[in-house]
């Protein structure tokens, strides 16, 4: 793990230690949580995400998409490297509502082929290198098996702020940003099979209300088809994959 990469462990630690609210625990704002739920769901109830499968929820935080996922039906198993984080997940859960499990996502505690569906949500901002990452979700899945991953957008507009803003401090950014293409390239050369990009598109907090407003299906495909606007409205991106 790298200094980064431990600066960011110890940062979400310190956020479940001070917070309840899963938000909070896992870094974003209310909206932005509550529109990346809405999201999931559009998947599974889409059939992306096959029914009954075996889910690892990689980089579960305090168990949002776990006790959804666990609600639904699926045997799901949530994995955190920060263990305050997985007290609260535990704490907030439901009997039988998943398992958590402490550990590192760039090495994995888990056989090969163990799960159908690897989701990994809020993660890749977090690491310095994704491919080891990547390889390890390319490994523990099944083949034919399913993985949303999430990177944040490189080209939107708070990104473009935040590069400026720790230009001007002259300081390092506190995030990472991969653009979708060169996730979907390491994944290929992983063996995952990209089959589809989501958009993620959030009001400025500042803002909340236009979440329902950005949640309506005509907005959201004009905002898809403008060429300037579709590259810098997504603040992050959710591609999902199939291992070959």
């Amino acid at each position: 793990m790298t200094g980064f990469e431990r600066q960011w462990q110890a940062r979400f630690e310190r956020s479940a230690t001070r917070h309840q609210s899963d938000h909070l625990v896992s870094g974003w704002s209310a909206t932005g949580l509550r529109r990346r739920v809405a999201i999931f769901e559009e998947l599974l109830d889409r059939g992306f995400v096959p029914a009954r499968a075996r889910v690892l929820e990689l980089g579960c935080g305090a168990g949002t998409y776990v006790r959804l996922l666990a609600k639904r039906g699926y045997p799901v198993i949530g994995l955190d490297y920060s263990v305050p984080s997985l007290a609260r997940a535990v704490a907030a859960g439901l009997p039988h509502a998943g398992r958590y499990v402490a550990g590192d996502a760039s090495r994995l505690p888990f056989r090969d082929r163990r799960f159908e569906v690897v989701t990994c949500i809020g993660v890749f901002q977090a690491l310095e290198r994704t491919e080891t990452v990547l390889g390890e979700i390319a490994r523990v899945l099944e083949p034919s098996g399913v993985t949303v991953v999430e990177t944040l957008n490189p080209w939107s507009l708070l990104a473009s702020a935040r590069r400026l803003g720790a230009f001007v401090r002259r300081q390092p950014t506190r995030l990472r940003y991969s653009s979708p293409g060169a996730v979907e390239r390491t994944m290929v050369s992983r063996g995952i099979q990209p089959i589809r990009r989501v958009r993620i598109m959030l009001p400025p907090r500042s803002l909340p209300r236009l979440e329902r407003t950005l949640g309506r299906p005509w907005l959201r495909r004009t905002l898809e088809v403008v060429p300037g606007i579709r590259a810098v409205a997504p603040q992050a991106y959710w591609i999902v994959g199939v291992k070959q």
